[in-house]
């Protein structure tokens, strides 16, 4: 399956000048900027005759290297372009994305700074084309996709503000394009409709050489579709045109697709007889691809038909084909890599040109800077000596007294912030203290009484049964009557050491129980879950249940301490 884009290329810039007199001028005496525009033209003439990749990305980096010294930008987008044509052509996609990214950063600061929108959106359209195909060529479709589709709405927005721009001709390139990605993807529904908006929009320009390649890419999508009458169809529709243009390497392209067609259909002879001419003209263009396709088909053409002989034949031509292809890809991808290397290397060794200039400039601006600073400072410093001098004699008396002044009041204010200071740490630790007191005094009695209990509890089994019921009731008073009385007393004299502490605590958590409220006075004490069980009566275990749906209910992560906020409360 042969899809066929519409590449938007912008050409080189200055490309038509020859190399020998390019170079001579660079030998007159000429302004910085005229040799930016000369570096750019000698790689650009460099690139057209395709004799010297490298002499290329020399004369391209010298053209960036003085760009970027002299501030000049103006040619720095035609540079990008041609170090994208230049790493494109040779299959180097990856960095050629590089560049026209770099291209459409330029293009970002043209538009905030109010250029000619109109110019600014138009290269925003092809380069957005470009970038497209190039995604298209590392087979990302939907990436593809995506900057066609951005290229789109700015021929769009063209539209809208500029009646005269020939919209008709970039949507058909776009159009055909998309259709070729959707292709790519096999999505045919897509690719069709794209093919037939295309399709639709040549009848205004009727062009010839779209003609041929919609209708061979339509051709294609009905053959995928299995709708073999309609790919007849639009193949045929595809040769006439390309008879008519004497295009010889499409009239190959083609054929082989109508042969793949008879193939397909069954009709072998004509698949034969068609596979034959895909081949000769496919010989004609030189297109040694064409021509392996078409060894293919005949191959498997004459298989059908019983001339095994025949088949033999193609399918050696097919091998020889083949083998001649992956040499020459190989080739190519030994150029590829070679040229992606010189890139690396001149690319570092700019870099490297670029700080050690860099560094220069920094280091003389520096001591420029420096050199100045201190005869400003000198001079800013005799100066403030002169005048501070006389000034020094009128206030010095008026000065001392004040500062004499200033720092009685300030001792005097440092003493009554400190005695304040103390005797309210004093009034907190005695409270403390007489709290924390009480509370070991609570503890004691609980321990007093839980002692008393569990010698009742004891004694239970000798007891008459009539006098063991009148145990167990004394046991559960006492109990109940030690909860009631314990948190009694302990909640008034919390209360007058921390007074704020219950009104924070229901403003910040609503939602909490009497139980947990107890909780968090216990905890504010920093009273550990040993003596927290023992002022309760309740079990360790329980204690930390408690603790934890206590954290769980306050939304306290386990980086954070408990007592802790508690404390801050």
């Amino acid at each position: 399956m042969t899809v066929l884009l519409v590449f938007a290329i912008t050409s080189s810039l200055f490309a038509s000048s020859r190399l020998d007199s390019l170079k001579s001028a660079l030998g007159k005496n000429v302004t910085d900027t005229a040799s930016i525009s000369i570096f750019g033209q000698i790689a650009g003439e460099h690139f057209r005759l395709k004799n010297s990749p490298d002499s290329v990305l020399v004369y391209l980096n010298k053209a960036l290297v003085l760009s970027g010294k002299t501030g000049y930008t103006r040619h720095l987008p035609a540079i990008y372009g041609q170090f994208a044509l230049l790493f494109s052509g040779s299959g180097n996609y990856s960095i050629s994305l590089d560049y026209y990214f770099k291209i459409l950063n330029l293009l970002d600061a043209e538009a905030a700074e109010d250029h000619d929108i109109r110019s600014v959106m138009i290269r925003y359209s092809n380069t957005y084309v470009t970038i497209g195909t190039t995604y298209f060529n590392l087979e990302n479709n939907v990436k593809a996709l995506e900057y066609y589709g951005k290229a789109l709405d700015q021929i769009n927005r063209l539209a809208a503000t500029d009646p005269k721009y020939p919209v008709d001709d970039k949507r058909l390139i776009i159009y055909i394009n998309m259709g070729g990605a959707y292709l790519s993807s096999r999505d045919f529904e897509k690719a069709q409709l794209n093919f037939e908006k295309a399709l639709e929009m040549n009848r205004k320009i009727n062009n010839a050489v779209y003609y041929g390649v919609l209708y061979n890419n339509l051709g294609i999508v009905f053959k995928e579709k299995k709708d073999f009458e309609r790919a007849f169809d639009y193949y045929n529709r595809c040769l006439a045109i390309r008879s008519n243009l004497a295009d010889t390497a499409g009239m190959a392209q083609v054929y082989n697709n109508l042969g793949d067609y008879y193939y397909l259909t069954g009709d072998y002879s004509k698949a034969i007889e068609v596979l034959d001419k895909a081949l000769d003209f496919s010989r004609r263009a030189g297109n040694i691809r064409s021509q392996m396709k078409a060894a293919n088909f005949l191959n498997m053409a004459y298989e059908k038909v019983g001339r095994d002989k025949d088949a033999l034949t193609m399918h050696k031509l097919f091998k020889q084909l083949n083998d001649s292809i992956i040499n020459s890809e190989q080739i190519e991808n030994t150029a590829r890599l070679e040229l992606q290397y010189q890139y690396e290397k001149q690319r570092k060794e700019s870099e490297l040109r670029q700080e050690i200039l860099l560094a220069k400039k920094e280091r003389k601006s520096l001591i420029y800077l420096i050199v100045a600073g201190l005869l400003l400072f000198s001079f800013i410093i005799v100066l403030l000596l002169n005048r501070n001098q006389r000034i020094r004699i009128r206030q010095a008396t008026l000065l001392q007294a004040g500062l004499e002044l200033e720092s009685k009041n300030l001792n005097l204010e440092k003493q009554n912030l400190l005695l304040e200071k103390q005797n309210l740490e004093l009034e907190l630790e005695f409270r403390n203290k007489e709290l924390a007191t009480h509370v070991m005094y609570l503890l004691k009695k609980n321990e007093f009484i839980g002692s008393i209990t569990e010698k009742l509890l004891a004694l239970k089994p000798l007891l008459l049964p009539e006098n063991k019921v009148w145990m167990q009731d004394i046991v559960k008073e006492m109990k109940s009557n030690i909860d009631n009385t314990v948190w009694g007393e302990f909640e008034v004299r919390f209360q007058q050491v921390h007074k704020d502490f219950y009104q924070k605590l229901s403003e910040q958590y609503p939602d909490l129980t009497p139980n947990e409220t107890k909780l968090c006075a216990f905890l504010r004490l920093n009273m550990t879950t040993k003596d927290i069980s023992a002022i309760t009566f309740q079990s360790v275990k329980s204690i930390q249940v408690a603790r934890a749906r206590l954290r769980k209910k306050m939304d306290i992560t386990r980086d954070e301490n408990l007592v802790s906020l508690l404390q801050q409360l």
